[in-house]
């Protein structure tokens, strides 16, 4: 016999557990499905979360976090540097298994059902309710699905979500490192057309040191790894390597008849920063009730679905356009641009004051409206490309 769901979310990474854990709260037979045989793997992310996706996690701090982050360090391509610290944390440095079997706990905790090593090879749409067909054979019904698959999302593919703007090559490695400020992330620009290298010290002398870049992102960070500034300071060898696709810009539509698609499966990605957890976090909340209420009333209509894309669009879509636009924008400086840039900045105390106290790595948009203030009348050109950014 058939098991029937109200509410079915493919994948147990952060959104898909938040996603199913807001919709059993909110009464919905709840069943979530993923392909591995635990949440958290394969790690594809950098591990670095702000405080406002530490408060969208509902998590008590625990083993998933490993320390705070204060500042950063950004470096031009000809090694010229922004240092900014604050006085309190920024950021935290989490383990991403850890962190993600924390969500998918919560999940549980409010009824959600959970059944690993479980591959959905194809979804149809029968009148009211989905037939979601597994690798074993096996079929079971929903009337709501909701895609957390990654960035591939293929299931979503197929149903009508269309693919984010960009997917950008992500590569990282973890490697014995000598940390120059281990409360203090490093980002350096120019290292490889599409976003920015980065260091995140996991403690004094060890760091998870990547990149993503518009294609071939591997190759990339070998190059990146020999350069200067990083191959003088590693200690030892890789211990690990983590790659992954990263998608820009989310799609026009992310709900259709049936099937909502939220986090990495809909491009719902910080483009200045390449971080899925807060806005994944935030527009899973939204999926989950959205899709809970849907299915309790018996309308999985796209009209009724699409509350769900109206309502995450009004918490996130400005950021994340805004997200774009300060990506494009630097994808298109020099390399001599980026060293003005950044010389520039780090040559206005005032500026640096400002983005220690209110620099906040998931609401960027904040920062940059109030770095507006800050900058002189010699500074004309970056006052209008921010003016671009900010729209």
């Amino acid at each position: 016999m058939m098991d029937i769901f109200d509410v079915a979310v493919i994948g147990a990474g952060p959104a898909g557990s938040m996603a199913a854990k807001y919709a059993a709260k909110a009464g919905a037979d709840t069943i979530l499905l993923e392909e591995h045989a635990g949440a958290g793997w394969p790690v594809q992310c950098a591990g670095l979360l702000g405080q406002e996706a530490m408060a969208e996690s509902e998590l008590s701090p625990g083993s998933h976090v490993l320390h705070a982050m204060r500042g950063a360090t950004v470096f031009s391509p000809s090694g010229a540097r922004l240092d900014f610290k604050a006085t309190v944390p920024k950021a935290w440095v989490v383990d991403r298994r850890l962190f993600d079997q924390a969500l998918l706990r919560g999940a549980l905790a409010k009824g959600a059902n959970l059944r690993l090593c479980t591959s959905v090879r194809q979804i149809s749409r029968e009148k009211e309710s989905s037939i979601l067909s597994l690798a074993g054979g096996e079929e079971i019904k929903a009337k709501i699905v909701i895609s957390a698959e990654g960035v591939s999302a293929l299931l979503a593919r197929r149903a009508g979500i269309a693919p984010p703007q960009i997917i950008l090559s992500g590569a990282q490695v973890q490697v014995p490192f000598a940390v120059e400020d281990p409360e203090k992330v490093e980002v350096h620009l120019g290292v490889a057309p599409g976003l920015f290298g980065w260091v995140i010290p996991l403690d004094e002398g060890s760091a998870r040191i990547g990149l993503c870049a518009r294609d071939r992102g591997c190759e990339h960070l070998r190059s990146f790894l020999k350069t200067n500034v990083i191959k003088k300071r590693l200690q030892g060898s890789p211990v690990a390597l983590n790659v992954g696709g990263l998608p820009l810009g989310p799609a026009g539509v992310t709900a259709v008849a049936g099937l909502l698609a939220v986090g990495d499966a809909a491009g719902q990605v910080k483009p200045t920063s390449g971080g899925g957890i807060y806005p994944g976090l935030v527009a899973a909340k939204i999926a989950g009730g959205v899709a809970a209420a849907a299915a309790l009333e018996g309308d999985g209509s796209a009209l009724r679905l699409m509350e769900y894309d109206r309502l995450w669009r009004a918490a996130l879509g400005r950021e994340l356009e805004i997200g774009m636009r300060v990506n494009r924008m630097l994808g298109k400086m020099s390399n001599a641009e980026l060293d003005e840039l950044v010389g520039y900045l780090a040559g206005k105390p005032r500026l640096i004051k400002a983005i220690e106290e209110h620099g906040d790595i998931d609401r960027p948009s904040r920062l940059m409206a109030r770095m507006v203030r800050y900058l002189d009348w010699d500074a004309i050109r970056l006052t209008r490309l921010l003016g671009y950014a900010l729209g």
